[in-house]
């Protein structure tokens, strides 16, 4: 079952999971997962039967189909874009690809020393996986061949795991579940004073393992302990996408036709307005990430699959993908 090919629209377009949770369920607390689901070692991938060894290459003509994560990954530095095809890198002003191990990743989140995901990996699903040699290689850390989770992050150095199980084929109710760090035992999220009637994106904060957020169409909605218990911290406003960095939390939303974008202070919670590039209203944003190594890096991307790069805290913006497509 390829779960994601009717998600993403749906995550794009209204940030809700309702495609494959049920709403009633999700607003209540979730019973706990079925232990003897989870594998208690992480297995390495097997090497892939390809004659194409892996490497990274300039990339060629690329039309992108579909745009489905980015992040600054800390063991490079280069901008990750997850797609179904492979992951492509823009680095140096100029786009990378692999020459092999094109992955349909989703669920995408960088991490300090590489990336978590999830996808599909030719006839397999793989559950939660993690590399750290650029996608060469995966290592599974749940659910392999069980479940897809397009609804997935990861902290950058605190190494929890929070996702929205959808898929009955991992055996654990729907809902929002959590890891303690990168561990195959998951546990389901309370989520206590949580008001919003769907589950969207979460963020979750790259060093306090303690600090998450969820994007829903009635605002964000943030936690200091793990998501046991969540606060409305803007009005209700539909919010498409968000991302922390050490000191903000940065989200867009869609208001009286206008996209827009904005950051918080963690410190104070208070909320500013970033200027961006004008974009139409069904355009919104889908993905933001910041580096955790090169502070005021930011980038964004949008529906249509364009893509912009920011070095200074988004005082200006350069597109470096436009609908998607790469050529060279």
């Amino acid at each position: 079952m390829i779960l994601k090919r009717f998600l993403m629209p749906l995550l794009l377009l209204s940030v809700f999971l309702a495609a494959c949770t049920n709403t009633e369920d999700e607003a209540e607390q979730p019973s706990a997962p079925e232990k003897e689901s989870e594998q208690h070692a992480q297995e390495t991938e097997e090497p892939a039967k390809e004659n194409v060894p892996f490497e990274l290459v300039e990339a060629a003509n690329i039309e992108i189909a579909q745009l489905q994560g980015i992040g600054y990954p800390g063991n490079d530095d280069a901008l990750y874009v997850a797609t179904d095809q492979g992951l492509l890198m823009y680095k140096g002003e100029k786009w990378y690809e692999t020459t092999s191990k094109k992955h349909d990743y989703f669920g995408f989140s960088a991490v300090e020393d590489g990336f978590i995901s999830s996808g599909q990996q030719g006839e397999t699903m793989m559950g939660i996986a993690k590399s750290t040699d650029k996608g060469e290689t995966l290592e599974y850390i749940a659910f392999k061949g069980k479940g897809q989770f397009p609804f997935l992050t990861a902290g950058y150095q605190s190494g929890i795991i929070y996702g929205i199980n959808g898929d009955a084929s991992t055996e654990m109710d729907p809902g929002l579940f959590r890891s303690a760090g990168e561990d195959v035992r998951f546990e389901p999220v309370p989520l206590n004073g949580f008001g919003a009637d769907t589950l969207g994106m979460i963020a979750a904060h790259p060093t306090d393992a303690n600090t998450m957020a969820m994007a829903t169409r009635s605002g964000i909605y943030l936690s200091e302990d793990k998501g046991n218990n969540m606060e409305l911290i803007t009005e209700e406003i539909m919010v498409t996408a968000l991302a922390f960095t050490e000191g903000h939390l940065y989200y867009s939303s869609v208001e009286n036709e206008k996209v827009l974008f904005h950051s918080i202070s963690l410190e104070t919670l208070e909320s500013a307005s970033i200027e961006i590039p004008f974009l139409a209203y069904d355009n919104p944003i889908t993905y933001i990430t910041g580096s955790q190594k090169d502070e005021g890096t930011l980038a964004f991307s949008t529906y249509m699959r364009d893509l912009y790069q920011s070095a200074d805290s988004g005082e200006s913006w350069k597109i470096i993908l436009e609908k998607g497509s790469i050529s060279n």
